[in-house]
């Protein structure tokens, strides 16, 4: 074939048309897989976040629609008894430094009382060794919610006079992720009846978190005094 500009250009487009086709076909082969994946990963987060218990456990999912999100609430019981609820929850209001963060978060129910039973992160993209660091066991986000009844934390950090110690350098991090674990609460509340409606479930998610809401817009700059951008 005689070099010429024309050949040169249809063989640079077929080579482009067969690299995308053939990344089209890898994408519609892995996704599948990767659905499934998170899928069993999400089942597996339900399980941690709640008590050991002994005997197969039974997982009954609901959904939740608050705002324009999706609140996933699964009632776990285990040989009938109930072990508690997982809920999967978005920071709704505000995101963190990278994007929205989502945890799942665990309650269980003992002598009348609701307590957090455990939180994990179910996805972030915060900046490694700053806002990533919630993906710690035991860091400062994690230890200020286990235990603790969750109709008596205010869901910010402290520095908003809230209950949350947030991570080092990663306030705007810490603020959504407060705000997830608030989202949490108004999910599982809205699925045991004990929120009306829809509009009392937002509400319950955002009434806390409105004046950290502005000072994210405020404060990026102040921040990057800190260890980094967050």
């Amino acid at each position: 074939m005689k070099s010429t500009l024309k050949n040169m250009v249809l063989v640079l487009f077929s080579i482009t048309a067969v690299a995308a086709l053939l990344v089209g076909l890898v994408n519609n082969l892995t996704k599948g897989t990767i659905a499934e994946t998170e899928q069993r990963n999400k089942d597996l987060a339900k399980l941690e976040v709640l008590p050991k218990f002994e005997g197969e456990a039974e997982l009954q999912d609901t959904t939740r629609m608050i705002g324009d999100f999706n609140i996933n609430v699964t009632t776990v019981k285990a040989g009938g008894n109930l072990v508690g609820y997982a809920v999967e929850a978005p920071s709704i209001t505000k995101n963190g430094y990278g994007d929205r963060i989502y945890l799942m978060v665990g309650f269980v129910e003992q002598e009348g009382k609701t307590t957090i039973s455990g939180v994990k992160v179910i996805s972030q993209k915060e900046t490694p060794g700053l806002g990533a660091n919630m993906l710690n066991p035991g860091n400062s986000l994690e230890k200020s919610v286990l235990g603790m009844s969750p109709a008596e934390l205010k869901f910010a950090v402290k520095k908003d006079n809230g209950s949350f110690d947030a991570l080092t350098g990663s306030t705007i991090s810490s603020r959504a992720y407060a705000n997830a674990v608030e989202t949490a609460y108004a999910g599982y509340l809205w699925a045991k009846g004990e929120l009306p409606s829809e509009n009392d479930a937002v509400s319950g998610a955002t009434t806390t978190t409105e004046a950290a809401e502005n000072n994210n817009q405020m404060e990026p700059e102040a921040q990057k005094g800190e260890v980094s951008n967050e």
